[in-house]
């Protein structure tokens, strides 16, 4: 089935090369003036933080717990690579669930910039984050596997934290402007609406996905939502990157995509209780 997805894939880009370079330039542009400026020096700092706390024998869970809510994804999972061979599969689970959302410098710089409406991204960064900790912690009730986690694997270079983050802001970029192509060809079918199109975008690539929908034509509530819903979903791209990192340690993608989506109705629900209070 994969095959034969990227065969189609692979032949709608030779036959709309334009509609996909035009969806490659846009991610460019996206992930080149708005995520790397808010990402890449908050990525960096907490990758530093995270070695001086390694240095000091600080314990594994609170150290991902932190620092994956605090950098966001990637930076979660690659925190959780380096401590997972320390904790249970189960609590390696429920870290999973609580650390794969967003930076939340995304919301708070990226978004914010988009919108500039700083009342909604404080209340999609609150929603965000209460969802993270009830999905962690419902992952970590249900979950019943008290094994160890499989060794991650370890490498022979110790990079710099500047290195390792420009490393994974490139990947960052790469999984952008793939997830973007995608979500490009998608609108080359007349049965989507643009509004449709940019919450699939978001999906696919969350960057992208949530700039369409800053600026389509719908009701502030709704656009609200649908946000929300992307920002603790946080797209097939970064659940893709995560994955690089997470594989190692025996962690399915499927079961990141469970995670995501739990996530993304906890958010939701949270957001749609909250909006009259501190939007409205």
């Amino acid at each position: 089935m994969s095959i034969a997805f990227f065969l189609v894939v692979l032949c709608m880009l030779l036959l709309f090369p334009q509609q996909a370079s035009g969806a490659a330039a846009e991610a460019l542009r996206i992930w080149s003036l708005s995520v790397v400026p808010s990402l890449f020096p908050y990525m960096v700092l907490c990758r530093m933080l995270a070695s001086r706390l390694r240095e000091r024998n600080i314990p594994a869970v609170p150290v991902a717990a932190l620092l994956g809510l605090m950098g966001g994804s990637p930076s979660g999972a690659s925190v959780l690579a380096a401590y997972g061979s320390c904790i249970s599969k189960k609590t390696l689970l429920a870290l999973c669930a609580l650390t794969g959302t967003i930076s939340p410098m995304f919301t708070l710089g990226t978004v914010l910039s988009w919108t500039q409406n700083l009342a909604m991204c404080r209340l999609l960064l609150f929603c965000q984050l209460l969802a993270a900790f009830f999905a962690g912690g419902l992952v970590f009730l249900v979950c019943s596997d008290k094994a160890p986690a499989c060794c991650a694997l370890q490498t022979t270079t110790v990079c710099s934290p500047i290195v390792q983050s420009i490393d994974a802001i490139l990947q960052v970029g790469g999984c952008i402007i793939f997830y973007s192509v995608l979500a490009g060809l998608l609108q080359l079918f007349p049965y989507f609406s643009e509004n449709i199109c940019a919450f699939v975008h978001g999906l696919l690539e969350v960057s992208g996905g949530i700039h369409a929908l800053c600026s389509a034509s719908m009701p502030d509530f709704e656009r609200t939502l649908l946000i929300s819903a992307l920002c603790s979903f946080s797209g097939l791209s970064i659940l893709s990157q995560n994955y690089a990192f997470l594989s190692p340690l025996g962690v399915r993608f499927s079961q990141l995509v469970a995670f995501a989506l739990l996530r993304a109705v906890l958010s939701v629900c949270f957001t749609a209780v909250l909006y009259a209070r501190f939007i409205v």
